[in-house]
């Protein structure tokens, strides 16, 4: 009888794990529909571009860890740009032409920059049902609604932030998005996209407080090999909320002048 009871418990541990292993992991909070939930507010952890600059006015980017701040140890590795010539040359003339970033002129910062903001700077709200995905962003109060029906992307529409569909493969999000409008940039560095660019994002909830975020950058035009980036979103404490964010034109932006035009006199000021 013991014995009997002994290969009945085993089975059914069995069966558990094997159960597990085929649906996902069975410890995560999920909707009704059996998806993870992915609802909350959320932070940028560590890794990413890493390109925006914060907390210095001389220069010093501490978001790629500058003076021993940002990304700490374990950080995810800063993505690789693999320009065609002429891209390239558009991108070290950026460098020189700062200013005219279009985050700098309150402009959406389209896909993935709204989520690759400096780390702990901007939080982003999820919230989400059987149809749709939404993310709220704090900075810019930029929002994108991402249909998770199957629908396709629409036709002659062009956006900052583009158009993303939404699909789940196992307990992964992926993102599909097309459409941008080709005047991004992905950072304060130069790096940037035109109008063929597409992304495909992934959003996998690793633990309770914990998603990894993934993405794809192609542009044909632009990249020679896809650009990969990849950072971890950890989850805010409850308490916290989405505060009111004001985008002035001009407000003294002095990380996006350069030399040439006084921003070295600006900084010393």
């Amino acid at each position: 009888m013991k014995a009997f009871a002994l290969a009945a418990a085993t089975f059914c541990a069995l069966v558990s794990v094997l159960t597990g292993s085929l649906s996902g992991q069975t410890d995560l909070r999920r909707l009704p529909d059996g998806h993870p939930d992915l609802q909350g507010l959320w932070m940028k952890s560590a890794g990413g571009f890493q390109g925006l600059f914060i907390g210095s006015l001389d220069g010093t980017n501490l978001a790629a860890g500058g003076r021993g701040a940002g990304r700490g140890p374990g950080g995810a590795a800063a993505p690789r740009y693999d320009y065609t010539p002429e891209a390239d040359a558009e991108r070290k003339d950026r460098v020189r032409r700062g200013y005219e970033d279009p985050e700098a002129r309150c402009h959406l910062p389209g896909v993935p920059r709204a989520l690759d903001q400096p780390a702990g700077l901007y939080p982003v709200q999820i919230i989400q049902d059987d149809k749709y995905v939404a993310l709220l962003h704090e900075a810019m109060h930029d929002v994108r609604i991402i249909p998770t029906d199957g629908s396709p992307h629409p036709k002659n529409y062009w956006a900052w932030d583009g158009d993303s569909r939404g699909r789940w493969e196992g307990d992964t999000l992926v993102v599909d998005v097309s459409n941008f409008n080709g005047r991004t940039w992905l950072d304060m560095a130069g790096n940037f996209v035109d109008e063929n660019e597409h992304v495909v994002e992934r959003f996998t909830l690793v633990d309770a407080d914990t998603i990894r975020y993934e993405a794809t950058v192609t542009d044909p035009t632009v990249f020679v090999t896809p650009v990969q980036m990849r950072f971890t979103l950890k989850r805010v404490p409850p308490e916290q909320q989405i505060l009111e964010y004001s985008c002035l034109e001009g407000e003294r932006s002095l990380q996006h002048y350069t030399d040439e035009d006084g921003g070295k006199k600006r900084r010393e000021k």
